[in-house]
């Protein structure tokens, strides 16, 4: 596998700067990271794409990184990414559930793992649930362990009265002894890690978020110092 004598990578400057930051502290070198943010940022990259942005001399080259990455379940798996808000699913959440009672917990758990399993078995894998008069789309069911045992369920639906509904008939009143929060997300400026521009400038606009003053811009220098140096 021929390959360039320097690592002069095809990318834009603050890209090769994230990857420096990032190989000090992980397992992976700078060759294998501007792969995996060029497929964050493009699933449908070429391997000859890929190979000019490593100063590699053809596909077969990244094709190589790639596959290490997939041996190493690194890279797991390619996707696309929907605005499930332009499709019919304009407000997002997130539930928090916990419980002082273990069992109730547990028991929640345990009914959200036999639906979702059977759910699988007979529709498929993307879960969507029905309400009075629309549906909730869950995007991640998270059991979390630490100062508080808690679930995490975040996804998105038809309209905020669905929302309340999926809490109130499928967790609160299923299982008693269960708390919930629910946070209805408007704006996300960061999302599968990469930032969202046009969220950004909204929020910019409405918390006047503009033309940052040297005392701002010096503090948040030095909390992304690493990155910079």
């Amino acid at each position: 596998m021929k390959q360039s004598k320097e690592f002069e990578p095809d990318s834009s400057p603050h890209v090769t700067r994230l990857t420096q930051a990032l190989a000090k502290t992980i397992a992976l070198d700078e060759k294998d990271l501007i792969i995996l943010l060029s497929l964050l940022a493009n699933a449908k990259a070429s391997n000859v794409e890929l190979a000019e942005r490593l100063g590699l001399s053809d596909g077969n080259a990244a094709a190589y990184h790639i596959k290490r990455l997939r041996t190493r379940a690194v890279l797991t798996r390619y996707t696309i990414q929907i605005d499930w808000r332009k499709i019919g699913f304009p407000a997002d959440f997130v539930i928090l559930a916990e419980s002082d009672e273990k069992a109730a917990l547990i028991a929640l758990e345990r009914y959200l793992i036999l639906l979702q399993d059977y759910y699988q078995k007979h529709f498929g894998n993307v879960l969507l649930l029905p309400t009075s008069s629309g549906y909730v789309l869950l995007r991640d069911i998270s059991h979390c362990y630490g100062d508080k045992t808690m679930l995490v369920i975040t996804g998105s639906g038809t309209r905020d009265l669905d929302i309340a509904f999926f809490r109130e008939n499928y967790i609160t009143r299923a299982f008693e002894g269960i708390r919930t929060t629910l946070m209805t997300t408007r704006y996300r400026t960061v999302d599968n890690f990469v930032i969202q521009s046009e969220a950004l400038d909204t929020l910019r606009a409405i918390f006047e978020a503009t033309g940052a003053s040297e005392e701002e811009i010096s503090r948040i220098r030095e909390h992304l110092k690493s990155t910079f140096e």
